[in-house]
């Protein structure tokens, strides 16, 4: 009886200590920054996460430039193939200068897929071919067909990236696009009030075919940060080739807003790609011919990319404010959506491939995202 009461009392220290470790990790767990990057597909959000990594790690290794060369040079490939495929395909049609057609014959010839080699025969076609009038005019109307954001980029350093000991650099590894087909995580850590603090980070992918992977990394997230794409206000979903890009981000975001699965979650919006934005209001894009509200927006703003931005800022407040939707369209097998909505929403402006600028409003949002997730945890 004497050791079977011993084996008893050893359990129940085992079991204590068990609890203690548990309550001890979880408590640790709490304090981790946990954010979840969210939005439509070529938002931005794979270009966060290498920000992160430059600004709170330690950049990119000479290795991991070296691994990221098949990919740029499928984006040099897939830009001047797309822009010389699509020149007959928009209405009206665009044409290559004559001296320049079997150029552009011989780069077709080669197809969509990325070829096996590429030579100086065909990094000299890509060159004088990217000078063409032509093919010039073509990329002013990408918005009439689907072309990656890094195209004028990577053909502007044709000349680098044909140098045989050529390696990325920063600004080439974040204009690098490839598309997100899983769940990737960084972690980094933070100074806060005389402590390191624990970042996690997830990306996941946005397009459409991929959003039905969003719920499986919901639970425990303490903001979501959620990116729209604000020069798209005049392109398409590559996925069907017709719905708004713009539309469908807020249509997104109005459903991940009332997600009864991040009810706690502080929500962050960053209206992403301002650079392309303010380029393409001050070439003469008129954003009314796609959101004809915006038409009675404002007038008293004279600066016409300053008002743009702000329509797009207001529009975010107004899925905030405004009522529960009917329906949600991004996981429609999946009841998501709340009665009561979240207030803790905060709009920024940013320019994710501009470090500077990503610093900028990381520091700004880092003290609210702290303070969300340990007000949540009841630590604070």
């Amino acid at each position: 009886m004497l050791c079977r009461n011993k084996k008893i009392n050893k359990e129940k220290e085992r079991s204590k200590a068990l609890d203690a470790t548990l309550k001890n990790e979880k408590k640790k767990l709490d304090r981790v920054q946990q954010i979840l990057l969210l939005g439509t597909g070529e938002a931005g959000k794979t270009t966060i996460i290498k920000q992160m990594k430059i600004i709170h790690i330690n950049g990119f290794s000479e290795e991991e430039k070296k691994e990221k060369i098949p990919n740029i040079k499928q984006n040099v490939h897939e830009s001047i193939y797309t822009l010389l495929y699509n020149m007959n395909k928009i209405n009206p049609p665009t044409t290559l200068e004559s001296k320049n057609c079997g150029l552009g014959e011989y780069i077709l010839r080669l197809g969509e897929a990325t070829p096996q080699e590429f030579t100086d025969e065909y990094y000299s076609a890509v060159k004088v071919l990217w000078s063409d009038s032509g093919i010039k005019e073509t990329f002013k109307r990408s918005n009439e067909f689907q072309l990656i954001d890094s195209a004028a980029h990577f053909l502007d350093r044709i000349d680098a990236l044909s140098n045989p000991n050529y390696i990325p650099t920063v600004q080439d590894m974040l204009y690098c696009r490839t598309m997100t087909v899983a769940i990737s995580k960084i972690e980094f850590t933070i100074p806060y009030k005389g402590q390191m603090i624990d970042f996690w980070m997830y990306d996941v992918g946005g397009q459409r075919g991929e959003r039905k992977k969003w719920i499986s990394v919901f639970e425990g997230i303490g903001a979501i940060l959620f990116l729209i794409a604000a020069s798209d206000f005049d392109q398409t979903l590559r996925e069907d080739g017709v719905t708004n890009r713009l539309k469908e981000g807020f249509k997104v975001f109005t459903d991940i807003f009332w997600s009864r699965f991040v009810r706690n979650a502080g929500k962050i919006v960053f209206l992403n790609k301002q650079d392309i934005l303010k380029r393409k209001i001050e070439s003469g894009k008129r954003l009314e011919i796609y959101f004809p509200e915006y038409e009675n927006y404002d007038k008293m703003e004279t600066n016409p990319y300053h008002r743009a931005k702000n329509f797009m800022r207001h529009t975010i407040l107004e899925i905030a404010s405004s009522k529960k939707p009917e329906s949600v369209e991004f996981m429609p097998d999946v009841d998501i959506t709340q009665n009561v909505k979240s207030e803790l929403l905060f709009v920024h402006f940013t320019i994710a491939t501009d470090t500077s600028n990503v610093k900028l409003v990381f520091n700004d949002i880092k003290d609210i995202i702290i303070a969300i997730n340990l007000g949540n945890s009841g630590l604070i």
